[in-house]
């Protein structure tokens, strides 16, 4: 997703970057579609900067409650490992 964010801000920043350079420099400030290409691009921003700040409190989440079954992988592992081993010790496992 972050990904995405970055390419959509990217869009938008090019269309804007489009409009400004094609826009007439007398009348910039009555030029409706270009204030609402603005607003339009000023809202995306903003929705997409919530969005990332949520992500970023999500990826943490994410890593403290990993980070809780951490022991328990490394047990399992563990054990798995020496039932493996126990094959060498007797065939009968």
């Amino acid at each position: 997703k972050q990904n995405e964010f970055k390419v959509t801000l990217g869009q938008l920043e090019d269309d804007l970057l489009s409009q400004l350079s094609a826009a007439d420099p007398a009348t910039i400030l009555e030029n409706i579609p270009l204030i609402e290409g603005l607003e339009k691009t000023k809202a995306t921003s903003k929705e997409i900067a919530e969005q990332v700040a949520k992500a970023q409190v999500t990826e943490v989440d994410i890593n403290t409650s990993r980070e809780l079954y951490r022991p328990v992988a490394a047990e399992g592992s563990m054990l798995f490992f020496l039932i493996i081993q126990l094959c060498f010790i007797e065939h009968m496992y």
